[in-house]
């Protein structure tokens, strides 16, 4: 008699009723009512409570944190946002999930790239998992394919990723043949959407001394590596993963702005609100003739790096003064810096041009919580090779299976035979 009550209890509401009052709570918490039964399933993955939650938290905007790819070290951390929920910084959810993945193995294993859409790639004796720190879905990738010489060396390199009105469509783990001197590109290419490894070499309009295979910058589904030619010019490479024709075996090589400026003033490119974003301190010339330096911040358009900021604050003294880190993913006018005079973070806004030193903790009026790591240096390294963003997205998602392979097809049919 209770059971049956409580049964009429839940039936009262109206899917429209529950939707509403879902569409409110941030995502952590709507994860969790996966889990109750296939009906609150199936609402949670609808496409009526995706665009009502969208419309209710249009103004919040989802946890991100830079890491140090050297030392795994979370630099800045926002969180506590409407949007997730969540209470600690997204460098503890990562941590937690290795521990809890891995066990005993933690130590070994390697972040080898951060997305903006909640997955990283993690490897181990050369095993390779793309994994949500947040839901704690991992997915093991299959072992990699005999290499055509035992000589060829792949890097892991990228992870690119399909996206569709916010969620994530499908995955490319990407591996880089070290090489230099070279007009072309060997990649080594894992794809969610057939379950299989291919090679792939990419041409070069122009001949490049080296490309970096570390840490690329990953957006809509491309990669851009940072590489230089025989002149010594720092350049942008990009390969679009999900190109199909003639410019599937094609790469850009983009130029950066300034290239006559000073090379070993700091520098950075990320990204933010879906554009490629490169940040530089440069010379100018005043009127008396006499030089100072300006913060200019670039925005990459149509394969055009496009001005957004020149600032020319007065604090900024010497080119090794500041050192520029990110841009915020969701407000591409806030900007950070590391400031090497006080030892400390600064932000500035790229439209009013304002300097704001950091605490190493602050709240904000929303309880909104940034931390900031300063007991590291990163004038150690010369353009910026070690910083990675890791970002939530808007909406929750899955992970995109793959189809199976030969060889669980095989397992597959043993065990019914076995049955």
């Amino acid at each position: 008699m209770e059971s049956g009550t409580k049964k009429k209890k839940i039936d009262y509401y109206t899917e429209d009723l529950v939707v509403n009052i879902l569409a409110r709570l941030p995502l952590k918490s709507i994860t969790a009512f996966t889990l109750v039964c296939k009906e609150w399933k199936s609402i949670v993955e609808s496409q009526y409570l995706h665009e009502l939650f969208m419309s209710h938290h249009q103004d919040s905007h989802p946890s991100w944190s830079l890491m140090c790819r050297e030392t795994h070290k979370e630099v800045i951390a926002h969180y506590r946002c409407d949007t997730w929920g969540l209470t600690q910084s997204l460098g503890s959810y990562i941590s937690s999930f290795l521990t809890h993945q891995f066990g005993i193995h933690k130590e070994k294993v390697t972040v080898e790239a951060y997305t903006d859409v909640g997955l990283i790639l993690v490897s181990l004796k050369q095993t390779y998992y793309v994994a949500n720190p947040i839901s704690r879905q991992c997915v093991e990738i299959p072992p990699l394919p005999r290499l055509p010489r035992r000589a060829d060396i792949f890097k892991p390199s990228g992870l690119a990723t399909r996206i569709e009105n916010g969620v994530v469509l499908g995955y490319k783990v990407v591996l880089m043949k070290d090489t230099t001197d070279t007009d072309d590109i060997s990649l080594l290419i894992y794809s969610s959407e057939t379950g299989l490894w291919s090679f792939n070499t990419v041409q070069s309009p122009y001949l490049l001394k080296r490309v970096a295979w570390f840490n690329p910058v990953s957006l809509n589904g491309n990669l851009y590596w940072l590489c230089y030619n025989n002149y010594r010019d720092h350049l942008v490479v990009s390969h679009n993963l999900y190109a199909t024709g003639t410019e599937s075996d094609q790469c850009r090589v983009i130029e950066f702005p300034h290239l006559e400026n000073d090379v070993y003033f700091r520098r950075a490119f990320t990204t933010s609100q879906g554009s490629l974003m490169y940040m530089k301190i440069i010379n100018e010339e005043k009127d008396d003739g006499s030089l100072g330096l300006k913060l200019c911040v670039w925005r990459l358009k149509s394969g055009e790096w496009e001005i957004v900021s020149e600032i020319s604050p007065a604090c900024i003294k010497s080119g090794l003064d500041y050192f520029p880190l990110a841009i915020n993913p969701f407000d591409a006018n806030k900007m950070y810096l590391w400031s090497e005079m006080h030892k400390c973070l600064v932000s500035t806004s790229l439209l009013k041009g304002k300097f704001r030193r950091h605490k190493k903790l602050e709240y904000s009026s929303d309880g909104r919580i940034m931390s900031f790591a300063g007991d590291w240096s990163p004038f150690e390294h010369l353009f910026n090779p070690c910083f990675s963003r890791f970002a939530l997205p808007h909406w929750l998602h899955r992970i995109p299976s793959s189809p199976p392979t030969d060889k669980l097809r095989m397992r597959i049919r043993l065990r019914k035979r076995a049955t």
